[in-house]
């Protein structure tokens, strides 16, 4: 039994808890967090009395603080919550979030090129991006991980959604507080510290529709001590692949969807039946397959392209029929209908193998825990371990392979002394001298196309000719995985010899995070180079044998021979394999293995950062007390992107070359933030704070620079008419 086999049979055997209701969650996201539906009436909201929290830092900010309030705008989402409507991976969670909707963080139509390469869910709030979006888990980056390229932004598979205690989306801008890779803001995910004993869980989502049935299957375990905790979680989770075809709405071609002008709504294409004569169809015409565009004369007086429809041969050539030419449908045998028809040939139908969603696979195991020591400076060591692996496989959809082909190619149809070839001038007059169709050329012109010389240009010898298809497996399937494992070892404590005079409060954290990324990735296509060698090498022989690597250009080298060795196969882009469907294959074994390969990448990334941080009070105001934080920091980051030479030298057929990335960068970062109370308790004030923060940063590429915010919120109070409540607005500004 494979893992994937035993992932599943575990979830069934514990029983499985399905719910699937589209989940919204968001704690008021004001500025002060105070706002409710009633604020859009101009309606106050009740304040409630202070519950003696202890001190926390709220994401956003670093200083402690006694209650939970933040100037800075931010949505708090619950796991609890979010489980309970069956939504567990952080990926579905966050996608429900207002801050992210719209932008797509999960793994829907994968496409032919994403961030982060293939699979990944990075997050990008208000719509910046996901490269200006920080990911933080517990306060500290999460390092990038991914496949392909340079990868820059974490990817949300990677946490272990069962561990996860809440999300707290900062929605502002916080390049003075985190770093320039928070201008669009901040994604801290909180881990739980509440454990208490072992705890397994099942969940499984069994779509209505069939196809897609996922399982997730956690377990934790944890204790809680009256000076600190440790928790160890592992989670499993496996979900099916979903194609177009599984889904109701996307079970069908893509339509056509008109209005007419008298405001008729229609979903059947009438274009092509009107100017053409062909079968109406409600697909919508798309890249068309089973076809050869011929320019054996130039721009004039030739076919564009002409279909594979066997049996037939109104161009000419046998088995292959022409639409229309100069804007005249072709009816070669006079029975009044088009001889062939475009949606036929169209990949649109077969696009219902792409992927919906992939087939996914991951495990993810953390442990951390803390502990504080007796003593007055409180001093509490600390540690994250994280391991996690994801495996990604999709189909992106059919690609059309059209290569040229040479004149002198055996296999050309084209080419009169090839296996069925015909001289293509030849067989064009044949058909403008057509009885057919000089009526039709006649009832559309009023003269007869002899009469602009079409019909006599005689035998014009082999001319080269470019075959449309789509090969079974070529370039539109992906399988990638992802390892990442994350270490953080810290201390944290106060720093009572710092409480002299007015300076009070004062404590520090001390951290070391290490992280480091593997990305595979592998996709089985066409080699572009492969394909050239044969089409354009391959001739008869002394002994009339079909040969590749023929000295064409007679330097006493076989031009068919790769610069890897690799002698050429001689390759039939007309055999009959490679037409009959719209899915086609090579006539050969030999054919086919000679021109697949794969493309192969290995991404690796690696971070270490090194950080200390101590905040306090320096001194008290009528209002209150004066906070303040400094801290410094030291990141290093390297990547070793290693592409194939497939991927390096972009030798997939009309596929994009890719050089990877190599090299290490150092950036040190210093920071202040300063908290204001400027008035308290007066008559219809609350507070009016000032936050200051300011950030120096030296990257090794780009030089130095300074980034600074400044935050103002004002607490205003009155009360109800009949009632002794408190109630309270908000407002606040920033600068930047």
């Amino acid at each position: 039994m494979t893992v994937d086999e035993v992932r599943a049979s575990l979830a069934r055997l514990l029983g499985v808890s399905v719910l699937s209701c589209a989940f919204a969650f968001a704690a008021p996201a004001s500025l002060a967090q105070d706002n409710s539906d009633d604020a859009e009436n101009d309606e106050p909201v009740a304040e409630e009395e202070d519950e003696g929290y202890d001190e926390v830092t709220v994401t956003g900010s670093r200083l402690k603080r006694s209650t939970y309030s933040s100037i800075a705008p931010l949505q708090v989402i619950t796991s609890q919550v979010s489980r309970e409507v069956g939504l567990i991976d952080a990926a579905d969670i966050l996608q429900e979030s207002s801050a992210a909707t719209g932008q797509q963080i999960d793994m829907t139509f994968s496409g032919f090129v994403v961030e982060e390469g293939p699979g990944t869910n990075p997050v990008s709030l208000r719509g910046l991006g996901s490269a200006r979006t920080l990911v933080l888990v517990n306060g500290r980056r999460l390092a990038p991980a991914g496949v392909e390229g340079a990868p820059f932004a974490a990817d949300l598979n990677l946490v272990p959604g069962s561990l996860v205690q809440q999300y707290d989306l900062l929605l502002d801008g916080a390049s003075s507080v985190y770093g320039s890779d928070a201008v669009a803001g901040v994604v801290n995910v909180i881990m739980r510290k509440d454990f208490d004993g072992l705890e397994l869980e099942t969940f499984s989502e069994l779509p209505e529709q069939g196809q897609g049935v996922s399982h997730n299957l956690s377990a934790a375990w944890g204790k809680n001590f009256d000076r600190g905790f440790i928790g160890v979680g592992v989670e499993m989770e496996t979900s099916e692949i979903v194609t177009a075809g599984d889904r109701s709405w996307t079970d069908q071609c893509d339509q056509h969807y008109e209005v007419t002008t008298t405001g008729e709504f229609r979903t059947l294409g009438l274009a092509d039946q009107v100017s053409l004569g062909m079968d109406p169809s409600n697909c919508k015409r798309s890249g068309l397959a089973g076809r050869i565009i011929t320019d054996p004369f130039g721009t004039f007086g030739s076919w564009g392209s002409i279909y594979w429809n066997p049996g037939n041969g109104n161009s000419g050539l046998s088995n292959w029929d022409e639409s229309s030419i100069f804007g005249v449908p072709v009816d070669a045998d006079g029975d009044g209908r088009i001889d062939m028809n475009f949606i036929d040939y169209s990949l649109n139908p077969v696009e219902l193998n792409r992927t919906i969603y992939p087939e996914f696979d991951s495990t993810a195991v953390m442990a951390y825990g803390e502990y504080t020591l007796r003593g007055e400076a409180n001093l509490t060591p600390y540690f994250e371990a994280m391991y996690n692996e994801r495996e990604v496989f999709f189909d992106g959809g059919r690609y059309q392979l059209f290569p040229f082909v040479a004149a002198n190619n055996p296999f050309n149809p084209c080419n009169p002394a090839g296996v069925d070839g015909v001289d293509c001038g030849e067989a064009f007059d044949a058909l403008m001298n057509n009885p057919n169709f000089i009526a039709d050329f006649t009832d559309v012109y009023g003269v007869p196309p002899q009469a602009f010389g079409l019909g006599s240009y005689g035998p014009v010898g082999p001319v080269r000719v470019r075959p449309v298809v789509h090969v079974d497996g070529d370039r539109h399937e992906n399988t990638n995985t992802v390892e990442q494992t994350r270490a953080v070892l810290g201390l944290r404590g106060d720093l009572p010899a710092l409480n002299i005079g007015p300076l009070n409060n004062w404590s520090f954290d001390l951290a070391m995070t290490w992280a480091k990324s593997d990305g595979v990735s592998s996709r089985p296509g066409i080699r572009g180079d492969r394909l050239d060698a044969s089409l354009n090498t391959s001739a008869f022989d002394n002994n009339g044998n079909i040969v590749c690597g023929v000295d064409n250009n007679n330097d006493g080298i076989p031009d068919g021979v790769l610069e890897d060795g690799t002698p050429c196969v001689p390759v039939n882009m007309f055999a009959p394999s490679l037409y009959n469907g719209l899915v086609g294959n090579f006539a050969t074994p030999a054919e086919r293995n000679y021109l697949f390969d794969s493309r192969d990448f290995d991404t690796e990334y690696q971070q270490e950062i090194y950080s200390l941080f101590i905040t306090g009070e320096l001194f008290d105001l009528p209002a209150g007390p004066v906070s303040a934080g400094f801290g410094i920091e030291h990141r290093i980051d390297e990547i070793n992107s290693k592409p194939d030479e497939v991927a390096r030298d972009g030798l997939f057929f009309g596929f994009f070359s890719d050089q990877g990335a190599v090299g290490q960068k150092d950036t040190s970062e210093a920071y202040a933030e300063f908290a204001l109370p400027l008035l308290a308790d007066l008559p219809g004030v609350t507070a009016m704070d000032l936050e200051l923060s300011a950030r120096w940063t030296d990257d090794e590429y780009y030089g130095n620079a300074w980034t600074y915010a400044r935050d103002r919120a004002v607490s205003a109070i009155r009360r109800r008419p009949s009632g002794s409540a408190r109630w309270r607005a908000t407002c606040s500004s920033r600068s930047a």
